[in-house]
């Protein structure tokens, strides 16, 4: 996939930000990045000095960039990950880790809740209804069922040419919002001081609505 100049700003903003909620966290002990693939994250993280560093993903690059980047790497799938098993976590971070992923990872930080979070959701639309972590959250919304749940994630792919009238091209970034809204709600559920919060201003482009959000919490 080639980055065009506003794909790579955007993905600049989500860094930026993923840095600034990083010299939060209370201690700089144990760092996890998610979905690490080259560890740019970690990279960017390694100006605040965690004493460990661990990238998890399913499997890892055997690139120049990826040898690069100081850190324990780990592979396994996040849908098996116990973050307790990396003992006390003070900050958790994924950038772009994509639909399903995302869910697992929103999972495993509510069951062991770090010092701090940064996600960055993406791909919307390859979210599984049988793995979205607070299904109850959208009835209550009456958006519940595996139909209402397909329509939402095929929304945030509509396109300018698919909607009737223009004011209606905010719904891809509605129906993220309520997705991203109900995953907010299951880790404070799970005691975390959790929000979504905009990182770059809301955008549609041809195969739909741009990320824009990311999670961010604050544990013990």
């Amino acid at each position: 996939m080639v980055l065009t100049a506003s794909d790579a700003a955007r993905a600049a903003a989500a860094t930026a930000e993923l840095v600034n909620v990083a010299r939060t966290a209370p201690r700089r002990d144990v760092v996890v990045e998610l979905g690490a693939r080259e560890g740019r994250v970690a990279a960017a993280l390694a100006e605040l000095q965690f004493g460990r560093t661990v990238l998890v993903d399913k499997s890892h690059p055997d690139s120049a960039e990826a040898r690069g980047v100081a850190g324990e790497r780990v592979s396994l799938d996040l849908r098996d990950m116990k973050l307790a098993g990396f003992g006390a976590v003070d900050l958790l971070v994924a950038k772009h880790v994509c639909g399903v992923a995302m869910d697992y990872a929103v999972r495993a930080a509510a069951a062991a809740p770090p010092s701090a979070l940064a996600f960055a959701p993406c791909c919307y639309w390859l979210i599984d209804y049988r793995v979205f972590p607070n299904r109850a959250f959208l009835e209550d919304l009456g958006l519940g069922g595996a139909r209402a749940f397909s329509l939402l994630t095929k929304l945030t792919q509509w396109g300018p040419d698919m909607f009737w009238r223009p004011e209606d091209e905010t719904a891809g970034q509605m129906a993220m919002d309520i997705l991203d809204a109900g995953r907010v709600d299951y880790l404070r559920r799970a005691g975390l001081d959790a929000a979504a919060l905009p990182y770059a201003a809301p955008a549609l482009a041809p195969d739909g609505a741009l990320e824009s959000t990311m999670l961010v919490a604050w544990g013990d």
